[in-house]
């Protein structure tokens, strides 16, 4: 069985469903400070900032790293339930997608690696971290135009 395919190996004792189920939904840390989230938040995008075509596989694989670590560091106490729902799905569809499945998307193909019902979840959870990070989502060594 591959790594995590009989609950996590984090030593978190937070997450892995043992009950024999075929629960493979990520489970990363729920109290993170703010601060810790949105710096995490703002590094989970940092492979792609100005990336302006389609990211190159190199850029992708960097992007799915640090957000493997945004999942690490998880979210703050607060967060409402469908938000943190969103968290979870958009950490796991990203860690589980192939570049080749998201090259040649464009902005209305939705989240990749995100089902239909889950967007309005990964929807939130964006509309969450924004408007909880909106002091630290630009980092300061980018330049708006």
């Amino acid at each position: 069985a591959p790594p995590g395919a009989c609950g996590d190996d984090n030593g978190d004792d937070k997450g892995g469903d043992d009950d024999g189920g075929a629960s493979d939904v990520f489970d990363g840390p729920d109290d993170a400070s703010q601060d810790e989230f949105c710096a995490a938040f703002t590094a989970a995008f940092e492979p792609l900032a100005g990336v302006d075509e389609d990211p190159t596989e190199e850029q992708f694989e960097a992007f799915q790293d640090a957000v493997e670590d945004f999942g690490d560091v998880g979210t703050p106490d607060g967060i409402g339930d469908t938000e943190r729902e969103g968290f979870e799905v958009f950490v796991e569809a990203i860690d589980g997608v192939d570049y080749d499945d998201v090259k040649d998307l464009d902005g209305d193909d939705g989240f990749p690696g995100v089902d239909a019902d889950d967007e309005d979840k990964v929807e939130a959870f964006f509309t969450y971290a924004s408007t909880t990070c909106i002091a630290d989502s630009i980092p300061s060594d980018v330049t708006t135009e």
